[in-house]
């Protein structure tokens, strides 16, 4: 449904954003790991643009901690805490 959706491209934005900092390596074979404290405050109707937002929160090794959210204007649809692994450097 639409709440597995909204986690899905949160986790792929958060993928993307950690893979883009310059200062860091990108990890081969990225990958949604776990979801965590995921809440789903509510449904968007048709028509309605739905605002996506991920921040790293941590990085260990081949692992990456992100916060994903969604929302409609000042109306939050969903905020979940999101793993991703890969592969590093040593493992090519």
């Amino acid at each position: 449904g639409e709440e597995a959706f909204l986690v899905t491209m949160s986790a792929q934005l958060a993928g993307v954003i950690a893979q883009s900092n310059p200062q860091i390596p990108p990890l081969k074979n990225l990958k949604l790991t776990a979801i965590r404290a995921a809440k789903i405050f509510g449904t968007a109707q048709p028509g309605e643009v739905i605002e996506l937002r991920a921040e790293i929160i941590g990085r260990m090794g081949n692992l990456i901690q992100a916060k994903g959210s969604a929302g409609i204007g000042s109306k939050n649809l969903l905020q979940t805490e999101i793993t991703l692994s890969g592969d590093g450097m040593n493992n090519l």
